[in-house]
């Protein structure tokens, strides 16, 4: 039993350490940046996230936009820092306006995940209304590349 329990304590110690299959950068601070209160979003924004992606890809064509795909996990612990730090920005959110954003949790999606080739989480697959790749973001990044990854994808998908 102790051996189980030592295992298990490796295998959660190596998901802190190593995130969830991607690796990430630690989020970025510059000077423009107003102070924040103990590692609360300095800003506030919100992404209204479809759950289905099918309905999200009719949409995207009907409204001519591009699509957002976050491909995560309920136990991803860097899905959940992004939807915490990152996505709740006003300026992530402003960017994200331009797409049409759907979480998709790729354990429960094992065939989207597939599709979108997938193989770690968190996952930001940007693609054009007709399905075309324009842009990827693999792990967690700060917001500022976030914007910039947002912004570039957008003017490839006109």
């Amino acid at each position: 039993m102790r051996a189980v329990w030592k295992w298990a304590t490796v295998v959660a110690l190596a998901a802190m350490v190593f995130g969830c299959g991607q690796k990430t950068a630690a989020p970025v601070k510059t000077a423009g940046d107003p102070p924040s209160k103990a590692g609360a979003p300095v800003a506030t924004g919100k992404i209204a996230w479809l759950d289905s992606y099918e309905k999200a890809v009719a949409l995207a064509k009907e409204q001519k936009r591009p699509l957002m795909v976050d491909v995560m996990a309920d136990w991803c612990s860097i899905c959940k820092r992004m939807d915490a730090e990152v996505y709740t920005r006003a300026d992530v959110a402003a960017s994200a306006a331009k797409f049409v954003p759907v979480k998709v949790d790729g354990d429960k999606r094992p065939e989207l995940k597939q599709k979108l080739d997938v193989s770690g989480y968190p996952t930001l697959v940007l693609l054009t209304p007709d399905g075309k790749e324009v842009g990827r973001v693999r792990g967690g990044v700060p917001y500022q590349l976030l914007i910039s990854a947002l912004d570039d994808a957008a003017g490839k998908a006109k």
